[in-house]
């Protein structure tokens, strides 16, 4: 597989972190706080929530309305995907919620479907960790499978993402039995 497709489909696997249900975000006396959100696209409860309602939001067209996500992302919020250069060196690229949109949007109707394997949680009062491993399809076929590290805050609406690292499997590092389901 070449670097371009590889790239291509580290940032489709970023979209499962990043799909949740919920309102658009807004900025209220210099913070970012959630507006209320509509009956369609509510943040979750609680972080354990978090996979489903990414897997709900990134599941559709890839040029599919990301209300819900950007409701779901804190305004600053970043996605790092990271990948194996072809001299094996890791490299990154970290991308804005409009960065990873402006990516995906193109594939115009190209179906995409996330599902998240199996993830562990770690929360402390209002900061939660999640570590979730994830398999996506496009147009039916697996396209990836890897590992996300999602860091959330709850805010008054619900659990909101502050940041994703999402890395894909490879041949050089293969997705280890203990997150598979």
């Amino acid at each position: 597989m070449n670097r371009s497709v590889c790239r291509v489909l580290v940032s489709l696997a970023g979209l499962a972190v990043l799909g949740m249900s919920a309102t658009r975000a807004g900025a209220l006396a210099g913070s970012a706080m959630a507006q209320a959100p509509d009956a369609g696209c509510a943040l979750p409860s609680e972080p354990e929530g978090i996979p489903a309602a990414l897997d709900a939001a990134i599941t559709g067209p890839a040029d599919k309305d990301r209300d819900c996500m950007e409701a779901l992302l804190i305004p600053e919020a970043r996605m790092m995907f990271v990948s194996l250069g072809a001299d094996g060196a890791p490299t990154y690229t970290l991308q804005t919620l409009d960065d990873w949109i402006a990516s995906v949007k193109p594939r115009g109707h190209v179906m995409l479907e996330e599902k998240q394997l199996k993830f562990n949680l770690e929360r402390y009062g209002n900061v939660a960790q999640l570590w979730s491993s994830y398999a996506l399809h496009v147009d039916g076929k697996q396209a990836a499978r890897g590992v996300h590290s999602i860091q959330a805050i709850k805010e008054a609406g619900g659990w909101r993402v502050t940041g994703i690292m999402v890395q894909a499997e490879s041949a050089t590092a293969p997705l280890p039995r203990k997150y598979l389901p």
